[in-house]
């Protein structure tokens, strides 16, 4: 999605502030979530880091972002591990059907599993079914696994058995992890309500992109930052993630065409930041969208723990300016891993923080 032109849109289309639920806080972080200011010219050191790839391949359906006909919204032959990131808007007058069809072409039967997955809407406000589909997908206690095989020309739909309904200007968007041990062709679609999905899938055209390229297929698509100092609360440390700096955007390949691919945002892609706290007073762990409204979930892992976070807990959305940003948690020393991914409708980049928890810009 184009980050600022939905990050405005979906302000603008706000109802209230949504409180969000925080789990219990593990017994060496506190879960503070105080709201911040921070100057633009903040001066933090740039964290040092070792970076790597790793993990599924990643089909990435965003454009057409708005859908004016129906047809194939992205298409890729597809086995082993495999990550989904769609994110698409009924633009017409009266209800559609969005489905994401798995399709066995080869003659063998195909085994599949979904393993992981965070979908949410239809519905109006983005920045919230955006949200919302981050925290299904990192929830634990959501996830269901499904595991079957497909016959020779036989399908699965991934959404609900049968798609979803899609009243006019309502959003899906969402996260499903598979595997599938053979070759399969998944394919994500609009088309008319009653239409069966087994012959449209045959039988449609592919759709051209927009006016936004974001579409395609990407390798490794978990993204590892690993600081190489520990943070000790000297000085501030800042991180840079879902930006143009540093590793910059994930590159592919567009299969419905051949040409290029750069997933602008990195919509899909799962960080991982490990970090070492060693420090004798406590270190403020701050999250700060820079790049404009941000509305999303992490998770903050710690001896063998996992905190879910909402990114913010006490409103649905930050990132007004760029100076507002939110502290996360105290941290004490240790060993911490913070786990996120762009959330669909939000805008990026991002910066985290960490600096000595007192501090003369806290509102």
């Amino acid at each position: 999605m184009n980050m600022k032109k939905w990050g405005a849109m979906a302000i603008a289309m706000l109802t209230s502030c949504t409180m969000w639920a925080s789990a219990e806080a593990a017994p060496t972080v506190r879960i503070t979530q105080i709201p911040l200011s921070i100057p633009e010219d903040y001066p933090a050191a740039a964290a040092s880091v070792k970076f790597k790839t790793s993990g599924p391949t990643l089909l990435f359906s965003d454009s057409p972002e708005m859908v004016y006909h129906d047809g194939i919204l992205y298409r890729d032959t597809v086995q082993g591990r495999v990550r989904l990131f769609f994110h698409h808007v009924n633009a017409v007058a009266g209800r559609k059907k969005l489905a994401v069809l798995l399709k066995n072409e080869g003659l063998r039967p195909m085994h599949y599993k979904l393993l992981q997955q965070g979908i949410d809407g239809p519905g109006y406000n983005y920045m919230e079914v955006g949200k919302e589909s981050q925290r299904k997908y990192f929830a634990p206690h959501t996830q269901k696994q499904i595991s079957g095989s497909l016959s020779f020309g036989r399908s699965f739909e991934l959404l609900s058995g049968h798609g979803m309904l899609v009243d006019t200007d309502q959003l899906v968007t969402g996260t499903i992890d598979l595997e599938v041990d053979r070759q399969a062709q998944l394919s994500v679609f609009m088309c008319e309500p009653k239409a069966d999905l087994e012959l449209f899938d045959d039988s449609a055209a592919v759709q051209p992109m927009d006016e936004h390229p974001l579409r395609g297929t990407f390798a490794k698509s978990d993204w590892e930052y690993t600081l190489k100092r520990p943070i000790e609360g000297d000085k501030p440390v800042k991180l840079k993630l879902a930006g143009t700096d540093a590793a910059g955007y994930i590159k592919g390949v567009d299969k419905t065409t051949g040409l290029a691919a750069e997933n602008y945002g990195n919509y899909g892609v799962i960080y991982k930041v490990n970090f070492t706290v060693a420090s004798e007073r406590p270190i403020s762990f701050i999250l700060n969208p820079i790049g404009g409204y941000f509305a999303g979930y992490g998770v903050l892992e710690h001896d063998g723990q996992r905190e879910l976070l909402a990114l913010p807990q006490y409103d649905l959305c930050l990132g007004e300016t760029v100076e507002e940003a939110v502290e996360l948690a105290k941290l004490k020393s240790g060993k911490y891993s913070f786990i996120w991914s762009p959330p669909g409708a939000s805008n990026l980049p991002i910066e985290l923080i960490w600096r000595a928890s007192k501090s003369r810009f806290r509102k």
